[in-house]
């Protein structure tokens, strides 16, 4: 297949470098990717603005690959348009440094550039390693190679992207994959500190405290709790973001007068 590769952590990071070293074997893969580290962009796109630049990249195992000065969500838009002479048969991003489960997806970079794919109408995965000090990607590469053709074989993959995230352990401990849902809620709030400067300005310091997760399942169908107990988290997600079931409540406010 035709793949293109991109990530939110920068074309330098390592995990896409490993998707890269494993699929480059069987498949004809190219790399559009943020020039320097985008995480927590979300679904953020600047391909509005007429003017971006990007730089060709030498990348071994790679058909073609740019470093572009754009969010996650634009390197995907421009690496099918601007770059690749044909649509990619699948969109890979990642393997992000740094799990992408429950709300995480509301922010991650990862997440919104795989949603740009669906939007192009192209079967994204979005993979992410759940750790943010291990380097060693091998075991989500190895898990994402695998997935990859139930993916591509399901009639209706077109209609949801996949959110994958692996445990940081050695492939061989895996205990095996888990088709989940978004599971509880991430606490994201940090202390800020307020420092006046010189010039007027004020700068604000956020400490880094680490996400807390609150409401969980505690059931492997969760996203959170499938990878604390080990396995590989499948989530199907999609761009469908309205709530059906509350409509259904909601039938008064037609009643509104003007």
């Amino acid at each position: 297949m035709r793949i293109l590769l991109a990530n939110d952590d920068g074309i330098d990071a390592k995990g896409i470098a490993a998707l890269v070293d494993i699929l480059k074997n069987d498949h004809e893969v190219y790399v559009a990717a943020p020039h320097r580290q985008r995480s927590g962009y979300s679904h953020s796109i600047t391909y509005f603005i007429r003017h971006r630049k990007a730089w060709r990249r030498e990348m071994e195992g790679t058909a073609g690959a740019w470093a572009i000065d754009a969010t996650p969500a634009d390197c995907v838009y421009y690496g099918c348009f601007a770059f690749l002479k044909q649509l990619p048969d699948l969109i890979i991003t990642g393997i992000n440094q740094g799990e992408n489960l429950s709300t995480d997806c509301i922010y991650s970079g990862t997440v919104g550039a795989a949603s740009e794919g669906i939007i192009l109408g192209i079967p994204s995965i979005a993979v992410s390693l759940c750790s943010y000090t291990s380097e060693d990607y091998e075991a989500a590469a190895k898990a994402v190679r695998k997935i990859i053709p139930y993916y591509m074989k399901d009639p209706h993959r077109l209609e949801y992207l996949l959110n994958i995230n692996v445990p940081a352990l050695p492939y061989e401990e895996l205990k095996g994959y888990r088709i989940t849902q978004i599971e509880g809620s991430r606490s994201y709030e940090k202390p800020v500190e307020v420092l006046d400067q010189k010039d007027g300005s004020l700068l604000l310091v956020c400490d880094q405290v680490p996400m807390t997760s609150s409401h969980m399942l505690n059931t492997l169908a969760g996203d959170v709790t499938a990878v604390r107990n080990g396995y590989v988290s499948i989530t199907p997600l999609d761009n469908e973001t309205t709530n059906l079931d509350q409509m259904k409540n909601m039938k008064g406010y037609e009643d509104i007068p003007f």
